[in-house]
């Protein structure tokens, strides 16, 4: 019967459909795409880029604040509480100089005093110095006291005259027995503050810049930008004079700040994308600037912004290598389609000689299945090879399970075939079971009369058809005695009526040898039957095992066959296998015996067959 072609296809089709859609179709679409947003994409990654440079110096800048603050809490505690006083000074000055051993940023920390003097501990010199504060942070100083013990604020940023620098101070009231003492300063250089943001000037595309107002903290454009000089009018308000503005600096896009307009951004690369950052774009002669800013929230008085913005050609680079590539791919598609045909062709021949071996495979006619032959391409060789061996392993299986079989159990050989394990083991199972126990009547005085060679004869043609009805009636023999069969019925393969089964095949039995001649001679036979608990496995040697079954229900079925021979019958069964019987009626009972090995007698059954008895 041939198979309907019709809604199949080819491999050669699919494989030259397959590369048309995804080369021509997919690659194409993906140019096409690309280019497209190419522009975007390039923009977004270096906004999410400097959004990430950006959050590290504000949280850089952040620990730092926090940092100053816990060791001014932490004095004004040591102070209110009396286990550290400024008059000690020693003391004191030694206690200022641990806490900012390895704070780098640190410029000085000392007490303002409540006359004006400031005496600290400078880092860089590594020694005390006490001055004359300037009038202004006296004042700011002194403003303080309203805020009671452990409040510590942050100024930013003022010109310090006894540093010589644009400072960011961080102050604390100290009380002593309730009293105003003096307040705890620290001074932090914004030069130190500045090298927080991630910027390398040699970083094409990218201008990062630090302003306060419109004075500028931070650029490229500035000959040392972490140097800071005092302004010409010290004492007044300009305090930040020192600075250059935006509009001194050769930058457009900072001079023309007034013209930033911002736009929406949110990227999947962070999980907050620029949560925090604002976005903004500025149109100019030298075409499209990105810029990213940031607001240290932390900052009083005086905001503190940092930023960076995109030269246009960070934009424009990537643009032109895109089209190179579009270029470049559109040639390289072409070729491949040309290699695609060649290649689907070389391809499909063994793919089909693997198809036909295997629909082959597929009807079980394992003797006659094709060689395939090996190939240049590696994975087709290995194919190839492998389903030669597979070939050769499930024939060498088939021939082991049919030779395995003759000296097992069906259901056991193919258990055995299928473990993993070598070793043989079987585990044990405990289950209830009937057991048939049958023995030829007279074999022994037979065989003293006949050749031995054609005792084995008999023998055969007799178990070829005993087991044949044993096991249509689901039973498994276990056992060659001599003459004698052992089987089970339920112990393995799972037989739900096992005791009428049991019944039926020596009902059968005894019907087999009445009519049947075995090599031209007549057998008699008599079967005992028991159902009850039995435990079945291999025992023996780790080299040497075999499958049985064990227990005293076993036993009972011998003893039962056995006691045919006093009471004349052909079948007897325990009551245990009379109880189980779907129709009763069938047996009659034959007596009450004590079997060996018991103390009570148990009554026994026959089970009467017309035409025999």
């Amino acid at each position: 019967m041939m198979t309907k072609r019709r809604g199949r296809f080819s491999i050669l089709g699919v494989l030259l459909g397959a590369f048309f859609m995804t080369s021509v179709l997919g690659v194409g679409l993906a140019l096409r795409l690309g280019l497209d947003t190419a522009y975007d994409n390039t923009r977004n990654l270096w906004i999410a880029m400097t959004h990430a440079d950006l959050k590290d110096a504000q949280n850089a800048m952040r620990n730092r604040i926090e940092r100053m603050q816990r060791r001014n809490i932490w004095v004004a505690r040591e102070v209110a509480n009396g286990d550290l006083s400024p008059d000690d000074t020693a003391i004191w000055d030694n206690t200022l100089a641990a806490l900012v051993t390895n704070e780098r940023d640190v410029t000085a920390i000392g007490i303002l005093m409540p006359d004006g003097r400031f005496r600290w501990y400078d880092a860089k010199t590594d020694r005390t110095v006490s001055r004359q504060a300037d009038p202004q942070e006296d004042i700011i100083a002194r403003s303080l006291i309203a805020f009671g013990p452990g409040q510590s604020i942050t100024q930013f940023p003022r010109w310090n005259s006894l540093v010589n620098q644009v400072v960011i101070t961080e102050m604390i009231p100290l009380f002593q027995r309730g009293e105003y003492i003096g307040s705890l300063v620290q001074l932090v250089s914004l030069g130190d503050f500045s090298r927080d943001l991630k910027t390398d000037p040699t970083e094409a595309g990218r201008t990062p810049f630090v302003i306060v107002n419109d004075h500028v903290i931070a650029h490229p454009a500035l000959p040392d930008w972490h140097q800071l000089h005092p302004p010409a009018n010290i004492g007044t308000d300009d305090v930040l004079g020192v600075l250059p503005r935006i509009d001194d600096l050769a930058d457009p896009v900072l001079a023309q700040m007034d013209q930033w307009q911002t736009f929406d951004f949110n990227d999947g690369r962070t999980p907050d994308g620029t949560n925090g950052s604002t976005a903004s774009a500025l149109e100019t002669a030298g075409g499209y600037h990105v810029i990213i800013t940031r607001k240290f929230e932390e900052s009083a008085g005086l905001p503190i912004v940092m930023g960076m913005h995109f030269d246009p050609t960070v934009f424009t680079r990537e643009w032109e290598r895109l089209k190179l590539a579009t270029l470049i791919g559109t040639a390289i598609m072409v070729l491949a389609i040309i290699l695609a045909v060649m290649i689907a062709h070389y391809f499909t021949r063994p793919l089909k000689r693997f198809s036909a071996a295997t629909r082959q495979l597929e009807t079980g006619m394992l003797d006659d299945l094709p060689i395939l032959p090996g190939s240049h391409i590696i994975e087709f060789n290995d194919a190839s090879r492998s389903f030669n061996n597979m070939a050769i392993t499930l024939r060498d299986r088939e021939r082991i399970g049919r030779l395995f079989g003759k000296f097992l159990p069906t259901a056991i050989a193919q258990q055995l075939l299928a473990s993993d394990d070598d070793t043989g083991n079987i585990q044990s199972r405990q289950c209830e079971a009937s057991i048939l126990f049958v023995d030829l009547v007279g074999f022994t005085t037979l065989s003293e009369k006949i050749a031995p060679q054609r005792i084995v004869t008999i023998l055969n043609a007799y178990f070829a058809k005993a087991t044949a009805i044993i096991e249509q009636n689901g039973g498994i023999i276990t056992q060659f005695q001599g003459d004698a069969i052992l089987a089970v019925f339920n112990a393995f393969d799972e037989v739900p009526d096992h005791a009428d089964a049991a019944v039926q095949t020596a009902v059968a039995l005894q019907k087999l040898v009445h009519n049947d001649l075995f090599d031209g001679e007549e057998l008699r036979c008599r079967c005992g039957i028991n159902t009850g608990l039995l435990v079945a496995g291999n025992v023996g040697a780790p080299d040497r095992l075999t499958f049985t079954v064990h227990g005293d229900a076993v036993n009972s079925a011998a003893r039962l066959e056995a006691k045919n021979k006093e009471l004349g019958t052909r079948i007897l069964i325990a009551s245990t296998t009379f109880d189980q019987l779907s129709d009763p009626s069938q047996a009659r009972l034959a007596d009450e015996i004590l079997l060996r090995g018991r103390s009570e007698t148990t009554a026994v059954y026959t089970i009467p067959i017309d035409g025999i008895d």
